[in-house]
């Protein structure tokens, strides 16, 4: 299989969670799907791959500086490991804002955009959400536990 072709894949192997997350999030297929381990089972082992399979790695002492940095991200194996990397974990922070909104109460068509930009711009979609959370209940801490009025 081609570089591009794994390339391909993974972006459209993400597509199906972040459209449940926007258009489902509290479906129980959304809730197993997504908020458990099956993307990151789903891209993982292809990152894995591309990092340790597919090629020898450069010098790792080189991700010290920028352009060691550089010169490891000219292998075309690498980037595409590293576009699987950003994709694993905006997805992984787009999940977190619709548990979140869903925990704290915030409307889900505010919280929409803010996926959409995470899917696309990742830490730019985060900080929307956090401030469109800000606006919607005034709350700025990340307190992952379950409000007092919402346990049973």
């Amino acid at each position: 299989m081609t570089l591009d072709t794994l390339f391909r894949m993974a972006n459209y192997a993400v597509l199906p969670f972040w459209l449940l997350l926007m258009v489902a999030p509290r479906w129980r297929w959304t809730q197993l799907l997504v908020h458990g381990p099956v993307a990151v089972m789903l891209l993982t082992p292809i990152y894995a791959y591309l990092l340790f399979g597919y090629g020898p790695l450069p010098d790792a002492r080189g991700m010290m500086t920028l352009y060691g940095l550089v010169e490891l991200f000219s292998a075309p194996h690498l980037i595409v490991a590293g576009w699987i990397h950003y994709l694993i974990f905006d997805l992984f922070v787009g999940a977190w804002e619709s548990r979140d909104a869903l925990r704290h109460g915030v409307p889900h068509l505010l919280v929409i955009p803010c996926l959409v930009a995470t899917l696309c711009l990742g830490p730019i979609g985060l900080l929307m959400y956090v401030v469109v959370r800000w606006l919607a209940v005034k709350m700025v801490e990340f307190d992952e536990r379950v409000p007092a009025a919402s346990r049973s």
